[in-house]
């Protein structure tokens, strides 16, 4: 399973590699612009496949056509070893040691993904993405960067207020958000900023011991709903998708569930913006989950859904405590 970011096109874009350019087909990381590549592949149906434990069309590379596997770890080794470097290359290796060294974590648990890991990257115009792997080395990455972005001691800091009401605006014409509530978001993201001026990003990773097999677990839609629900445990929000555990206070609209066990975002945007203990008010897909591995079964709403429109997580602060969003601006 795989989406379709670049495609070879002579007088495309900036990024390019050996005489060829290339356009960069997703054009925003939303569930729009997703849907828009794979309408782009109905031409090239060999690489759309259905998932039947997802119960869903998605784009995938069969095995027999995959030529070439960039891996993150081994393109940030290779930028280690190598004196010939751009000044972009050179960030990015000056960011992944720097969290390496405060966070106590391993480079070879790190990794650099986006433009860089293709060598099509533009310095001045690409930005620097991590990844960590692991989710004990996440978590340690994760407190760190949060750590460093509330003190500003470090170059790594969060956006300037130019940079913070371009993304916040972009943000509300491409998801369910006004500015202002783009911008409490943003306020909770630890995995954005820059790092001598320019933009970052970190990604965590599950290791494949750790993440989900395939034909685990079934989901099978249900419908779409808008509920209020407490967040108990948010250790897996920080991945992708992002996993909150919740118990559910109200559904404010869709079918009269009793439980919803959690909520999953397959937009990063709403990754790691609640805590244990908050209210959130989210608007996605419900779905019924079969656990083949423990033999049960439970409801989960999906924010983030190809079919879907208008989903999104909110959070609306713990009660009696002010500092989320206002709970009667959250569900328009």
């Amino acid at each position: 399973m795989a989406y379709l970011k670049y495609v070879p096109r002579s007088g495309a874009g900036p990024w390019g590699r050996g005489g060829t350019r290339y356009y960069r087909l997703l054009r925003e990381y939303t569930m729009d612009a997703l849907r828009e590549t794979l309408v782009f592949l109905r031409d090239y149906p060999v690489y759309l496949t259905y998932f039947e434990a997802f119960g869903t069309e998605m784009s995938a590379v069969p095995v027999e056509r995959i030529e070439e596997h960039y891996k993150p770890e081994e393109r940030l080794r290779e930028i280690a070893s190598t004196l010939d470097v751009d000044v972009l290359e050179e960030r990015a290796l000056a960011l992944a040691d720097l969290i390496s060294d405060l966070a106590g974590v391993a480079m070879s648990k790190m990794g650099v993904t986006g433009s860089i890991l293709l060598d099509i990257h533009v310095p001045g115009i690409s930005d620097i993405d991590l990844v960590v792997y692991g989710l004990r080395e996440s978590l340690a990455v994760k407190e760190t960067v949060a750590e460093a972005l509330k003190k500003g001691d470090t170059e790594i800091r969060r956006f300037d207020e130019k940079l913070t009401r371009a993304w916040c605006y972009r943000k509300s014409k491409t998801h369910p958000l006004t500015p202002e509530e783009a911008r409490k978001l943003l306020a909770r993201k630890w995995n954005i900023g820059t790092f001598l001026g320019t933009r970052f990003s970190i990604h965590p990773v599950l290791t494949e011991r750790e993440a989900e097999k395939y034909g685990e677990r079934l989901y099978r839609p249900l419908g779409t709903a808008t509920i209020r629900a407490k967040v108990v445990n948010a250790t897996m929000s920080i991945f992708l998708p992002a996993i909150y555990e919740v118990e559910l206070s109200t559904v404010l609209e869709g079918p009269a569930l009793r439980e919803v066990r959690e909520i999953c975002s397959y937009e990063e945007l709403y990754a790691s913006v609640a805590e244990e203990g908050e209210e959130v008010v989210a608007r996605g897909k419900i779905e019924l989950v079969r656990d083949l591995r423990q033999g049960s079964a439970y409801y989960r709403l999906v924010v983030g859904s190809l079919r879907g429109r208008g989903e999104f997580i909110k959070p609306v602060g713990r009660r009696g405590v002010s500092g989320g969003l206002p709970p009667d601006e959250t569900t328009t």
